[in-house]
């Protein structure tokens, strides 16, 4: 409990801080004058993201049966409603579809309560982990696209700032590449470190077998291709003039900063993430800020929406 206390007042702090630095009265400006229909698209994008995301989770479960899906895209939605509302964000978000989806037993069934829990923990690690692989993917096709129709070193050229292979750029680069081929080089590498035998060994291999379905594959890049696009339009919003190979390349260390659990409401690393890269790109820190709020936003807006839907649904069912 005092753990949990100390990280709202860090996250909350942190957040003080952050609002500090930046000119608050100008980024509530920006958000007021966004185009609505703009932001609009931006959150049909985010919406149609996850529910990918949660189909993508049931093909990791395992889950065929209509009772199952139906199980797993609550918890998922569910989890979205609770991170809007708790400090540990996407972190806490998970542990909470983690415990929801583990299934009532039986009177005078066998328990096998501890196998279900690390089972579907692996699962929703290696949901986000394939999610944040596609992003990465998503990324390094678009920078050796470009890099083969123009040239790379032209690709973040904003006023007077060249953003190319001569600086951390080239770094980033080799991390997004590192992260796609890691799947392939962990496969080959399990049995050396792995005893083949255990029971964790098996769960594990029987998670990367599934992680490379096609199915589960094209789910996780489309899932990622909407939410990028989601983030574009929360850009262009906010009147960013940002091209969408700019958005592809740049989306995966924003949303990783996301994953940092200090967040309020979904809020904090992201917004710091988005300061950074957008403003070192020759962006307004208002604006930067202000388009990842948005972005932000479009994720708790469903998370209020289905937090409503829920609540009208269980009083129905009383």
């Amino acid at each position: 409990m005092k753990k949990n206390h100390a990280q709202v007042i860090v996250s909350g702090l942190l957040l003080i801080g952050f609002f500090y630095v930046v000119d608050a009265a100008e980024i509530i400006s920006v958000i007021s004058t966004i185009d609505i229909w703009t932001f609009l698209v931006a959150c049909i994008f985010s919406v149609c993201g996850n529910f990918a995301c949660a189909f993508r989770w049931t093909k990791l479960l395992n889950y065929n049966s209509r009772i199952e899906v139906r199980r797993a895209f609550k918890a998922y939605f569910e989890s979205i409603s609770f991170s809007t509302v708790i400090p540990l964000g996407i972190i806490g978000g998970d542990f909470y579809r983690s415990v929801r989806i583990i299934p009532r037993r039986t009177v005078g069934a066998p328990s096998s309560k501890m196998h279900m829990s690390k089972e579907i923990i692996l699962s929703v690690i290696t949901d986000r982990i394939h999610g944040f692989w596609a992003l990465c993917l998503i990324a390094a096709v678009t920078i050796l696209a470009y890099s083969a129709l123009f040239e790379l070193d032209n690709a973040f050229v904003i006023g007077d700032l060249k953003f190319g292979l001569d600086n951390m750029f080239s770094i980033y680069l080799l991390f997004i590449i590192v992260v796609v081929v890691t799947p392939w080089i962990s496969s080959k590498t399990q049995a050396f470190f792995f005893d083949q035998s255990s029971a964790q060994s098996k769960l594990i291999t029987n998670f990367m077998i599934r992680s490379k379905l096609k199915t589960v594959i094209f789910t996780s890049i489309i899932s990622q291709l909407l939410f990028a696009g989601s983030f574009f339009y929360c850009l262009n919003a906010t009147n960013v003039d940002i091209s969408i190979y700019q958005c592809f390349m740049i989306v995966p260390i924003i949303f990783l900063c996301a994953a940092v659990p200090l967040s309020l409401a979904g809020f904090g690393p992201r917004e710091y993430g988005a300061a950074i890269i957008l403003s070192s790109l020759g962006f307004t820190l208002e604006k930067s800020v202000a388009s990842s709020i948005l972005f932000g936003l479009t994720i708790t807006l469903q998370g209020i929406g289905f937090l409503f839907i829920n609540l009208i649904f269980s009083s129905k069912d009383r």
